[in-house]
């Protein structure tokens, strides 16, 4: 699947991304990805590319502010340390420009696909309105950041490992207590799997992976 850098242009500089999908996407929907704090690494952009046939898939480096780049998945500590000086709003503001870019090259509806850091921001993202979809692999946190979250009515799937300390259990029955009422939403919980599974490494699980890039599929091809 082709594949391609853009610079998507914010205040202070441009968002470095890349953009897997055909030239001409103004017929499909568009698929804003959200990485964890390691960053849009190779593996994620190959299970990425099975998506780009029916979807332009946008994967910005939330990290460009401070340093950017991919970090390998077993140098925690070079992953955690770029959370140092990291601005949150506006990390807010830049992906905010992203999905907007998304929008204008694609179909117009966009779907936010938000990996261990990311998730909490696509939830933000539907909450305000922004998004015609999420969906979640072992998001982190994001029990922490339901207030605004809640209000969104899109389409929701998100996926968990059953044996994340991140997201422990009881993390992930505040999420679907939040969203009882919610008209289209799965929350699955897959038995055995870690925080990382969608990760290359020790932490892989091959059919939680599988099971994440089906949901996002499916939601994509719904918005076609």
């Amino acid at each position: 699947m082709k594949q391609r850098s853009e610079a998507i242009p914010v205040d202070g500089g441009a968002v470095p991304t890349r953009v897997l999908g055909p030239d001409d996407a103004s017929r499909f929907p568009a698929l804003v990805v959200v990485p964890s704090i390691f960053g849009p690494a190779p593996d994620l952009l190959k299970q990425l590319s099975e998506l780009a046939e029916g979807a332009l898939v946008v994967a910005p480096d939330p990290f460009w502010r401070v340093g950017g780049g991919v970090v390998r998945y077993d140098d925690h500590e070079t992953a955690r340390g770029r959370l140092s000086g990291f601005e949150p709003g506006r990390c807010i503001a830049d992906l905010a420009a992203v999905v907007e870019w998304a929008r204008a090259r694609g179909n117009g509806r966009v779907v936010g696909l938000g990996i261990c850091f990311g998730g909490p921001f696509v939830l933000r993202f539907a909450g305000e309105g922004r998004l015609a979809g999420v969906v979640t692999w072992h998001g982190s946190r994001m029990e922490n950041y339901l207030a605004r979250a809640s209000a969104t009515s899109c389409p929701l799937r998100l996926h968990f490992g059953g044996a994340d300390p991140v997201t422990p259990p009881e993390a992930i029955e505040k999420i679907r207590a939040a969203f009882a009422s919610h008209p289209d939403i799965s929350i699955v919980v897959h038995p055995g799997a870690v925080h990382g599974f969608s990760h290359d490494g020790p932490a892989y699980d091959a059919s939680a992976c599988r099971a994440g890039l089906d949901a996002t599929r499916d939601l994509l091809s719904s918005l076609a």
